[in-house]
């Protein structure tokens, strides 16, 4: 059974759109038995425009394509039950796109805009308007809003933190095609542009638009990131997921268009999206509309960042055959990122407990056996935290724990290999 349609009032709308969107300027009224809504904005393109109609979708699920011509667009909203015959198609509202220049909107419709509707053109102002304050914005700023971490190397060498590749024991494999896929493409374009003039019959651009990391958790996918942005010098934006989702429908899609967006602000960037299977799982097992959204904003937005240089997503995931299909066809290149061996386990643990012998952390390593390095760090946090705790109200100075207490701390730690 539909649900009721919620309509308001002329005043009603109006308050509600002074409310949600007060330091706008737009155009609320009624001609000739008509209630308009008319918003302009700066110049955009047509990428946005496709944003719009996702914007719309999300509150809006009917509707047609009622005119397009070069700079301009109009939609018609269908019946609820598109197995019903139009009756009154003059009743429906249209939404009008003219973008020759600037940029116009334009909601009308014989008598009361539903609910709905009203929401659908407040997304819409709120939309632009970001996107018209952009330009005069810090883009760390928006993306500080947005949940965003932009990660700066100059800002942290600066610190003293300086990353690269001494920082991570083995994975030599691994070092080799982050190399390949994110630090010399960045770090260097031109080869990449000039070689298809001598090896093809069209020459194309064969810069990497996305790069997939997958493995386990803990394994270093982040802090590999990280490196390739130390050696390129150029900032990551880090996205954690839960900063992408929202309790409120249709907000996820906007919120990730608007990180995009804002990445597109920096001369060069690394766009790293965290556990990115959680926004876009495969469509052949159902997948909610909202999601559906999620994605197919996500698949526009990589398309249009592969003709751009300087700028590369990538994509972390311990999930891979979750994807969509259609998002794996995206990531140019997929690293995978296997458990540490015994022996890197070994090295790994010299940069938590340097005091011990490598044969000594060879033992050790046995044991933990399937470890992550982030496993291995919670290891060596937990048999200091126990050393120090042991020792607390002593006499004797706390020093430092030996071989025979990692080896006698390893029944009490608890990890999932």
């Amino acid at each position: 059974m539909s649900q009721p349609i919620v309509t308001l009032d002329f005043f009603k709308a109006k308050e509600l759109l002074e409310k949600e969107i007060p330091n706008e300027e737009y155009q609320f009224g009624i001609e000739k038995e008509e209630t308009n809504f008319r918003y302009k904005t700066i110049s955009s393109s047509k990428e946005y425009i496709l944003d719009a109609i996702g914007i719309i979708k999300n509150y809006i699920e009917n509707f047609r394509v009622y005119t397009i011509e070069d700079g301009y667009l109009s939609l018609q909203t269908l019946s609820d039950n598109l197995f019903e015959p139009e009756k009154n198609l003059s009743s429906r509202l249209r939404i009008r796109f003219s973008y020759k220049s600037d940029l116009k909107i334009e909601f009308s419709k014989r008598g009361e805009f539903s609910l709905k509707e009203i929401q659908a053109l407040i997304s819409l102002v709120r939309f632009f308007s970001q996107n018209k304050s952009e330009t005069k914005k810090d883009p760390k700023g928006i993306l500080t809003k947005l949940g965003a971490e932009v990660y700066d190397p100059l800002i942290e060498e600066a610190k003293g933190n300086v990353l690269d590749f001494s920082s991570v024991f083995g994975y030599e494999s691994v070092k080799s095609q982050i190399l390949e896929s994110l630090v010399f493409p960045l770090r260097n374009p031109e080869p990449f542009f000039e070689i298809t003039k001598f090896t093809r019959l069209k020459p194309t651009n064969i810069l990497p638009r996305a790069v997939l990391l997958e493995g386990e958790p803990g394994v270093g996918k982040t802090t590999m990131a990280k490196i390739a942005s130390h050696l390129c010098q150029i900032p990551m934006v880090y996205v954690p997921i839960e900063s992408i989702l929202s309790k409120y429908y249709g907000e996820s899609s906007q919120n990730l268009a608007m990180v995009f967006d804002a990445v597109s602000l920096f001369p060069q960037a690394m766009l790293f999206l965290d556990e990115i299977d959680s926004l876009a799982t495969s469509r052949d097992d159902g997948m909610f509309e909202a999601t559906r959204n999620v994605l197919g904003v996500l698949l526009r937005k990589l398309d249009g960042f592969a003709g751009r240089g300087g700028t590369i997503t990538i994509g972390a995931t311990n999930r891979r055959e979750d994807l969509d299909k259609a998002l794996l066809s995206r990531f140019d290149r997929k690293i995978y990122f296997p458990l540490p061996t015994e022996d890197e386990r070994a090295q790994i643990l010299e940069g938590y407990a340097k005091h011990l012998n490598f044969e000594e952390r060879k033992q050790i390593s046995a044991k933990l056996l399937n470890a992550s390095g982030r496993n291995l760090r919670d290891f060596c946090d937990y048999v200091e935290r126990r050393w120090i705790t042991q020792r607390l109200g002593r006499e004797t100075e706390v020093g430092i724990p030996g071989f025979a207490f990692y080896l006698d701390s390893l029944p009490e730690f608890r990890w999932k290999p």
